[in-house]
C-alpha cells in the first residue's frame, strides 16, 4: 500500500495522467458532509427565494383589491339608492381580476349588496345576493347570471339572517377606520381559501354609511408550489403565525370540517403530512414572531435526516412563512454509497488514462445536469457557482503554466498540450455560459476605468497574428488618428466584443483577409460613439441566417460547430454587452462575398486624454524591480501556484493563509502590494482590508496597493471589494504572466521605496 502511495505521489508530478487524477481525488476526497450542506443550503435558498418571489406576485391583485376598496370609499358608486348600477359595476371588475372571488357592500342599516363568482347554474358564472328593507320589511334575493350578465335564475330566500354588520370583516373596518386585511379563511361561496379587504364608507358630511369589501382566491399559491421540483421528495409549504396553513400542494388537504359541517383552513398539525408538521416544528419560534431573515434548520423522520428553510415575506400585510424542506439523501445519499467506488475508480485511472477520462466527464456531467435540475427555478445559481469552478480551474491552468517551465521531455510536452488546450477551452466555454447567465439574470457588472480605445484594439489583433499567418491570409489593423486617447468604461468587455468578431473572422476566412478598422463619432457631455468595423473575404452568411446568429447556441450552420468547434454563445454575448454599453452590432454578407460585422458602443471621453494616454505610453517597460509581495489566501493549492509563479523572479512574497495573519505579517513586512483573497475562514478579505485601511491612517502610511482576488462571478463583488478599500479586483483563474504583470503595474502606484 505505502509503496502504491509512493508511485501514485511520483506519477502526478511527471505524468499528465496522475495530474489529471488529483484534480478529481483531492477535491472529492476533502469534500466534507459540511460543504455538501451548504451547498444544498444555496440551493433550498435560490428555491426558496424564487417561490418568494413567486407568491408575493400572485398576491399584488390583493394591493389592488385594496386600492379598488379604497376608490369605491370615496367614489358614489356604493349606494343602496341606485343598487343595480352598483351591482352591475361590480360584476365589471369581477370579469376585470379573475384573481377577484367577490365584490360586497354592507350598511349600517343591515342592507347587503354583493357578487361573486358561483359554479352552481353555469361555467365561470356570478351570484348577486342584496337584501333590501322595504316598508319596514326585510328583502332579500339571489339572482344567478352568466359572466355576459344573462339572467338563468332569480330566487327570493324569506328565511335568510344574514347581517353585514356582524361579519369579522365589517366591525374590523369600522373599529380600525382604514382598509384592512383580513386573514386566510376557506370562502362559502368557492369553497377555496383566500383573504378579504375592506373599507368603511362615509357620506359628503363624513356620516359613516358601511362598509365595502373585496375578495382575494389565493389558490393559485398551492397550485404554483404544487408544480416545484425540490430534489426527489422536498416539498414547500406556507403557513401564517397562527399555523394555518395559506398554501399547500395538495389543495384539498388545506380544508378542515368543523363540528357544524363548516370548513375553515387546516392547521400544520392536521395536516396527514407528517413531515410537513416535523418540519415547522424544528422552526422553534413564538406564533406570533416572524423570523426577520431566512432560518435554516434539521429534523428527522424515521431515521432520516432533512434540512429546511423557512423564509419570510417581504410584504407586512402578508405575515406568513414559506417552509421548504429536503431529505438530506437527495444530495448525500448516491455520494455516500459511491464514495468507495469513486476511489477504487480514481485509482484505477492511474493506469488507464483515457477510461478515467471518460468517467470523469460522465460523472461531472451527471452532476451539472443534477445541479441543473435542481435549481431550474433560478438560474442566478450558475453564477455563484463560478466560485467553485474557477478556483480548481485557476489550480489546473496555473499548474499547466508552470509545467511548460519545467523544461519536459517531448512525450510530456504532448502531455502538457492536451491539459492546456483542455482547459483552455473549458475556461472559454465556462465563460461564455456564466457570461450569458449574468447577463441574462442582471448580474454581469461593467467596470468604468480610463483606457485606450486604440490600444485595445491593436492587442485584440495582435492576438490573432500568428494564427492569420499560419493560414496564409492578411491581418490589417487600421485606427482613425483622431481617435479619443482615453475614455472611460469597461475595457475587459471591448476586448472580448472584438476578441470574439475577430476571432469569428481569423477562424472562418481561407483566403484574402481580415481587416479591423475603427472610428468615432462626437456626442453631447463628453460622450462618442466608437465603432468598430471587421471584415473579411470568408464564405459569407446568407440573409435568411443573419438574425439567428445572435441568438444562443446558433451558427449560421449546423456542420460548423462540428468542424470549427464553439459554443455559438460569442455573438450572442457580444450583442448582449453592445446593448448594455448604449450600442450595437450589425452584420452585412451575402454567401461567398464575406461579411462585415459592425459594432458602436457609447462611452464617455476624459478630458486631456491624450495627456494622460502619453503619460501612459510613457511609462517605463520592460524594467522589473524587486518588490515585496503580500499573499493572503486561504487556499493552500493556490498559495503553492502563486509561490511558484513568483520563484524565477526577484520578488519577495510572504504568505498568510487568513486575513488576522495577513494583518499581522503586513505590520512586519511592508509589503509593496498585497494579494487579497475575499472568502476566508477567520477573518475574510473585506475585513482585512479595512483593518489595514485604518492602520495606514492611524500611522500616516500611503495606501498599499491591494489587489482583490475573487472567483465569484456575482453581481457587486467588484464594488464591494472596493468600498472596503481595495485598489483593483482579478477574477481566478489567473495565469503566470497576469500575476506578475499586476505586480509590476500596481506596485508602481506605490510611493514607498523599494528595498
Amino acid at each position: 500500500m505505502n509503496y502504491l502511495k509512493k508511485w501514485w505521489l511520483t506519477i502526478c508530478f511527471v505524468s499528465l495522467t496522475v495530474l489529471l487524477t488529483a484534480i478529481i481525488i483531492i477535491p472529492h476526497s476533502t469534500t466534507s458532509r459540511k460543504a455538501l450542506t451548504e451547498l444544498a443550503h444555496e440551493i433550498m435558498l435560490n428555491i426558496s427565494s424564487y417561490t418568494l418571489d413567486k407568491s408575493e406576485s400572485y398576491l399584488r391583485p390583493a394591493e389592488n383589491a385594496a386600492e379598488l376598496t379604497r376608490f369605491l370609499a370615496d367614489s358614489n358608486i356604493v349606494s343602496s339608492d341606485n343598487y343595480q348600477n352598483m351591482i352591475r359595476y361590480f360584476s365589471e371588475q369581477l370579469s376585470l381580476y379573475h384573481q377577484l372571488s367577490g365584490i360586497y357592500y354592507g350598511t349600517t342599516k343591515g342592507e347587503f349588496f354583493m357578487v361573486t363568482r358561483s359554479d352552481n347554474k353555469v361555467k365561470n358564472g356570478l351570484l348577486s345576493k342584496t337584501i333590501l328593507f322595504e316598508n319596514g320589511e326585510r328583502k332579500t334575493t339571489m339572482t344567478w347570471t352568466t359572466a355576459e350578465n344573462k339572467v338563468l335564475q332569480s330566487d327570493l330566500m324569506p328565511l335568510d339572517k344574514y347581517d353585514p354588520r356582524k361579519r369579522p370583516w365589517f366591525i374590523e373596518a369600522l373599529m380600525t377606520n382604514d382598509v384592512i386585511w383580513t386573514e386566510p379563511y376557506i370562502f362559502f361561496t368557492s369553497q377555496k381559501p383566500g383573504i378579504s379587504t375592506a373599507s368603511p364608507v362615509y357620506d359628503e358630511n363624513g356620516k359613516l354609511q358601511g362598509v365595502v369589501g373585496v375578495d382575494i382566491t389565493i389558490a393559485e399559491l398551492s397550485t404554483f408550489l404544487n408544480t416545484l421540483t425540490i430534489g426527489q421528495s422536498g416539498k414547500a409549504f406556507i403557513v401564517d403565525t397562527n399555523g394555518n396553513v395559506v398554501a399547500f400542494p395538495d389543495l384539498e388537504a388545506l380544508k378542515q370540517t368543523t363540528q357544524n359541517n363548516k370548513i375553515r383552513l387546516s392547521k400544520i398539525n392536521e395536516l396527514s403530512d407528517e413531515i410537513c408538521q416535523k418540519a415547522y416544528k424544528s422552526l422553534s419560534v413564538h406564533p406570533d414572531q416572524i423570523p426577520q431573515k431566512p432560518v435554516f434548520t434539521t429534523f428527522e423522520h424515521h431515521g432520516a435526516r432533512y434540512n429546511a428553510v423557512f423564509t419570510p415575506f417581504k410584504n407586512s400585510h402578508w405575515p406568513w412563512i414559506i417552509g421548504l424542506y429536503i431529505p438530506e439523501d437527495d444530495y448525500l445519499g448516491d455520494i455516500k454509497k459511491d464514495y468507495r467506488l469513486s476511489v477504487m475508480t480514481a485509482a484505477l485511472a492511474i493506469l488507464l488514462s483515457g477510461l478515467i477520462g471518460w468517467v470523469v466527464a460522465r460523472k461531472l456531467n451527471a452532476a451539472k445536469e443534477n445541479a441543473v435540475a435542481a435549481n431550474h427555478a433560478k438560474s442566478q445559481f450558475l453564477a455563484v457557482m463560478s466560485h467553485e469552478i474557477r478556483t480548481p480551474m485557476n489550480v489546473i491552468l496555473g499548474t499547466t503554466d508552470l509545467l511548460k517551465d519545467s523544461h519536459p521531455r517531448d512525450d510530456q510536452k504532448k502531455y502538457i498540450k492536451l491539459l492546456d488546450d483542455a482547459g483552455e477551452g473549458l475556461l472559454a466555454l465556462i465563460n461564455d455560459i456564466l457570461d450569458m447567465s449574468k447577463v441574462e439574470a442582471g448580474l454581469l457588472d461593467l467596470e468604468s476605468i480610463d483606457f485606450n480605445p486604440s490600444k485595445i484594439m491593436r492587442q485584440s489583433c495582435s492576438v490573432f497574428e500568428h494564427s492569420a499567418s499560419q493560414k496564409g491570409i492578411e491581418l490589417a489593423c487600421r485606427v482613425d488618428g483622431k481617435l479619443p486617447g482615453l475614455v472611460q468604461g469597461d475595457p475587459v468587455r471591448v476586448k472580448q466584443i472584438l476578441l470574439n468578431l475577430i476571432g469569428n473572422a481569423v477562424k472562418f476566412t481561407d483566403t484574402g483577409g481580415v481587416y479591423v478598422q475603427a472610428g468615432y463619432k462626437q456626442l453631447t457631455n463628453n460622450n462618442v460613439e466608437l465603432k468598430f468595423e471587421i471584415q473579411d473575404t470568408g464564405p459569407g452568411i446568407p440573409k435568411d441566417r443573419q438574425h439567428a446568429i445572435f441568438e444562443h447556441f446558433t451558427q449560421a450552420d449546423s456542420s460548423i460547430t462540428r468542424e470549427y468547434q464553439g459554443t455559438g454563445l460569442g455573438l450572442s454575448i457580444s450583442k448582449k454587452l453592445c446593448d448594455m454599453m448604449n450600442g450595437k452590432i450589425t452584420v452585412s454578407s451575402s454567401p461567398g462575398s464575406g461579411s462585415t460585422f459592425t459594432f458602436t458602443i457609447t462611452m464617455k471621453e476624459v478630458k486631456d486624454s491624450h495627456t494622460k494616454a502619453e503619460k501612459f505610453k510613457n511609462l517605463p517597460e520592460d524594467r522589473t524591480l524587486p518588490r515585496k509581495v503580500l499573499l493572503i489566501e486561504d487556499n493552500k493549492s493556490n498559495r503553492l501556484l502563486f509561490k511558484h509563479f513568483i520563484s524565477d523572479s526577484p520578488h519577495i512574497m510572504k504568505c498568510a493563509s487568513n486575513g488576522e495573519e495577513g494583518i499581522e505579517i503586513y505590520k512586519e513586512f511592508q509589503p509593496d502590494i498585497i494579494f487579497m483573497d475575499i472568502e476566508m475562514p477567520v477573518m475574510d478579505g473585506y475585513k482585512a482590508t479595512e483593518e489595514i485601511r485604518d492602520w495606514e491612517r492611524i500611522i500616516g502610511l500611503s495606501p498599499v496597493p491591494i489587489i482583490a482576488l475573487s472567483a465569484h462571478a456575482i453581481k457587486g463583488t467588484a464594488e464591494a471589494a472596493r468600498e472596503a478599500g481595495c485598489t483593483s479586483y482579478m477574477t481566478k483563474p489567473i495565469t503566470k504572466l497576469q500575476f506578475l504583470e499586476r505586480i509590476e503595474r500596481d506596485s508602481q502606484l506605490n510611493n514607498k521605496n523599494h528595498y
